[in-house]
Order: C-alpha cells, then sequence, then structure tokens
C-alpha cells in the first residue's frame, strides 16, 4: 500500500482530535473517562497551544490515491538542561503513534516514526523517548530504540496527599 506522510497543522484540528480520541479510546480502553469532555478540552488546548508554538508536531499517514487516513502520530519537544549526553537541551517525546487495525504491520507506523525523528534531528533534538505497548517494542527496538533500566515515574497515588 502507497502511502504518503503529511505534516498536520492547527487547520487540522478537527481531525487532529478525532484521531486523539480514537487513541485513547484504544489505549485506555478499561478507563470509563477515556472519552471525558475535560480529557477533549484539555487536549484540544494543547493542539492549539503546541502547534501554533512549534513544540508539538503531529502528522497523518494518507492513503495514495484515496486520501484515506490510515494511521498518525505526534512528537512533543521541551528543554532541560543542557549536558554532555544532550548538548542542546531538547528532548522529543513521541507519543500518539497508531495505525488502523486493518493496515497494521504493513510498515506504516514505522514511516510515521521515522517522520518525526527526522523532524526531531532537523530541531538538533538529541534525546527521544516514548512509552510503548508490547505489540510495538519490537517495532521500536528495530529503530534503534533502547529500553531505560533507571527510569522511574511518581505513581498516581502519591499526588493525592
Amino acid at each position: 500500500m502507497e502511502t504518503e506522510i503529511r505534516k498536520a497543522e492547527l487547520e487540522d484540528l478537527e481531525l487532529l482530535m478525532e484521531w486523539r480520541m480514537r487513541v485513547l479510546a484504544e489505549v485506555f480502553a478499561d478507563d470509563e473517562n477515556k472519552s471525558s469532555e475535560t480529557v477533549r478540552e484539555n487536549n484540544e488546548a494543547y493542539y492549539r497551544e503546541h502547534l501554533a508554538d512549534h513544540s508539538h508536531t503531529a502528522c497523518f499517514a494518507v492513503e495514495t490515491g484515496t486520501g484515506r487516513i490510515i494511521g498518525c502520530g505526534g512528537i512533543c519537544y521541551q528543554k532541560e538542561m543542557p549536558s554532555p549526553d544532550n548538548l542542546t537541551g531538547t528532548n522529543g517525546y513521541l507519543m500518539n503513534i497508531y495505525t488502523l487495525p486493518e493496515v497494521r504491520s504493513e510498515g506504516i507506523g514505522r514511516r510515521i516514526v521515522e517522520y518525526l525523528i527526522s523532524d526531531a534531528k532537523e530541531r538538533g533534538t538529541e534525546k527521544i523517548f516514548l512509552e510503548s505497548s508490547d505489540v510495538a517494542k519490537k517495532l521500536y527496538h528495530e529503530i534503534g530504540f533502547a529500553d531505560m533500566e533507571d527510569y522511574m515515574k511518581l505513581g498516581d497515588k502519591e499526588y493525592a496527599d
């Protein structure tokens, strides 16, 4: 299947929201708040701010000929203090990598990720992170991502007090 990857713009906001909510519904299938109005409003506000200031790049995989969107992805950019392993201090966080179930295993997810990595490299981004489902880990390892042993996250319970 021939596809092209195209950058999403603020004018694509409705389409971005449709795909973002689709991704959230699949990833958080057991969470009753997966499609709450607050989640939707916050994501829309995020896109409005971060697409405008270029701290987020979003893209769609589009089937050549039909124009049908068959996948999406994004990368969020942030700054940290520069260090020997990240001289610019720019980090990228890959997210929202998704393809329609009927086109999975056809290389579309890989093309989305490679497009976003290319965007990151053009910006001088030296660190790129992501969270992965077990199903997608093989793809990310093939692209060059490595598991991180020393990474930790503060749990939700700790915020309650």
